[in-house]
């Protein structure tokens, strides 16, 4: 019998058990030794670092909800929903995509170096090494400069992957992982022209939260799996995307692909 997804109880109790049987096919990936099966891959070990992360994230998510959080978790969705992207932006793009990895996060421990440098009295000034950047012609920079613009905005990497739909969300969680409003009038309760205070946020729709999860999971999979011998989470997400009723163009994510939306 084939499933739809959605924001409904029957799809919640189905991504409940299907999470943690993702995460436990990726630990056991990772157990057993991972071998590349392409011999000239050097974006794998950051590929490799970026589903650790996703998966260990996604464990966290789980557990915060399990416990009864929920806006709380909202930086952390931000986060697994990125890499998710991310890693199939980087498997899309190689090399360059890794130099412009590279590059930005070059930028970030420079300007950290300057803050520290700027206001903290240390008797050394911190020095940050950086690598030079070097371009074959003006077309391959313009190549960085936009995979550069895709790293830094998601919104960006949405669009490029057929799949603007899913900034909305991701927008959802950032107001959630920043100083704003969001974050205090999840506690404020509006009620006969009285405000009141909850200790627990109010208004969380944890069924449509939850659903995000399996999904970035098995994008997540998808993108490094074929690069490790015997393609071994391809059963895994099969089984999932069926029991789900997700529509396979989830995982196409390439660019230029069709735009998609999950409605």
């Amino acid at each position: 019998m084939a499933y739809k997804f959605g924001p409904n109880e029957q799809c919640l109790k189905r991504c409940r058990r299907i999470t943690p049987l993702l995460l436990a096919e990726g630990d056991k990936v990772v157990d057993k030794g991972v071998t590349v099966a392409v011999r000239d891959m050097p974006m794998m070990p950051m590929l490799m670092g970026w589903w650790q992360f996703t998966n260990r994230t996604a464990k966290a998510v789980v557990r915060l909800y399990d416990d009864g959080f929920s806006v709380e978790a909202a930086p952390l969705m931000r986060n697994l929903i990125g890499h998710a992207y991310a890693m199939n932006w980087l498997v899309d793009n190689g090399w360059p995509a890794l130099r412009a990895i590279r590059a930005y996060s070059d930028e970030h421990r420079t300007k950290l170096a300057t803050n520290v440098n700027n206001t903290w009295n240390l008797p050394d000034l911190v020095q940050v090494e950086t690598a030079t950047l070097a371009f074959e012609d003006e077309a391959d920079e313009r190549l960085h400069n936009k995979l550069l613009g895709e790293l830094k905005n998601f919104d960006n990497l949405a669009k490029a992957y057929g799949t603007p739909e899913i900034y909305p969300v991701y927008r959802h969680h950032s107001a959630l992982s920043h100083t704003t409003a969001y974050t205090a009038d999840a506690f404020v309760v509006e009620k006969d022209d009285k405000l009141y205070f909850a200790t627990e946020p109010q208004g969380a729709d944890l069924i449509v939260e939850r659903l995000w999860i399996p999904v970035a999971l098995l994008q997540a999979a998808n993108a490094i799996s074929p690069y490790i011998e015997g393609h071994p989470m391809k059963k895994t997400i099969e089984k999932a995307m069926n029991d789900l009723g997700l529509p396979g163009e989830i995982l196409n994510l390439k660019r230029g692909a069709v735009p998609t939306s999950f409605q």
